[in-house]
């Protein structure tokens, strides 16, 4: 018997090249499949040399199918799709009383976790497991449900869970003597939130809305927003902070708000029911989301 009767190259070829075709980067798809890019673009280059066609067309910062890596890309995609939901439902057979919800560090820590606590107060039987991640979800998402803020709505069935307010943040002994004006406010030390992967809305986006054009200073420059958030705890600058998603840190005083200045967040929290399985253990803790907001 073949040892292989389907005879399809490596499977670490073909996740290698699925994942950079979707990225459209070899670059975001190490980091996806928490590798070097150079391991990736191995596998794809390996792959090309197996089939004999070229599947992409390389530039310096990305990669562009070829019509022969649409192909390959849109059949991969569907069977790993498909693997994904046969998993799911597997999953879904051997604890039918578990439901998976998908949410950044930030939301999971700040917002999600404490409502968890509070919903097995009643409903101890269900199982919610957290899947944490600060990049944006994979589509299709095969969770029962995830926790998104976006600017736009998504295109998956969903439901506001909340808008919400920004505001400047900082530690309670943090230097802020003489911060009353915007300009003030800029030329403090401001913790800037690099991570083009979210939707998170950065300080150029806030004082623009304020209509202020100055310069803004910069301390550090991070990409994940609970790190921004420990480093104004500790006293290294402002952080931009949405009011609700904050409101334990502000409520145990390890923040609070600098100066007067407010603007609504041009974005929503998203709750996104794309679960494969809709059953009724997911309805019912969507439900308990939706009328836990405070």
């Amino acid at each position: 018997m073949s040892r292989n009767p389907y005879g399809l190259p490596s499977l670490k070829m073909l996740k290698s090249f699925e994942c950079a075709a979707r990225c459209g980067s070899i670059k975001d798809a190490a980091a996806e499949l928490f590798v070097t890019p150079g391991a990736v673009s191995h596998q794809v280059k390996a792959l090309e040399q197996e089939l004999g066609v070229q599947l992409f067309i390389r530039s310096h910062r990305a990669v562009e199918l070829t019509p022969e890596g649409w192909v390959l890309k849109d059949a991969l995609s569907r069977g790993f799709f498909d693997i994904s939901r046969a998993i799911k439902s597997i999953q879904s057979r051997v604890d039918p009383n578990s439901v998976t919800i998908g949410a950044t560090t930030a939301v999971s820590s700040l917002w999600l976790t404490p409502r968890i606590s509070r919903f097995w107060r009643d409903h101890g039987e269900i199982t919610i497991n957290q899947h944490v991640r600060d990049r944006p979800f994979v589509r299709p998402v095969l969770l029962d449900l995830v926790i998104e803020y976006r600017i736009s709505a998504p295109d998956e069935p969903h439901d506001v869970l909340f808008d919400d307010v920004l505001i400047p943040l900082c530690a309670p002994d943090f230097d802020r003597s003489g911060a009353s004006e915007l300009g003030d406010i800029a030329a403090l030390p401001l913790i800037h939130l690099d991570a083009k992967e979210t939707n998170w809305t950065s300080w150029q986006n806030w004082f623009d809305a304020l209509n202020y054009n100055g310069e803004l200073s910069t301390r550090h420059r991070v990409n994940n927003y609970t790190i921004a958030l420990q480093l104004a705890k500790d006293g290294q600058g402002v952080v931009l902070g949405w009011q609700r998603l904050v409101a334990p840190l502000l409520d145990a005083g390890e923040l609070i708000v600098l100066g007067r200045y407010r603007s609504a967040a041009p974005g929503r929290f998203y709750l996104i029911h794309a679960g494969i399985e809709n059953n009724a253990q997911t309805a019912l803790v969507r439900q308990w989301l939706i009328n836990d907001i405070d």
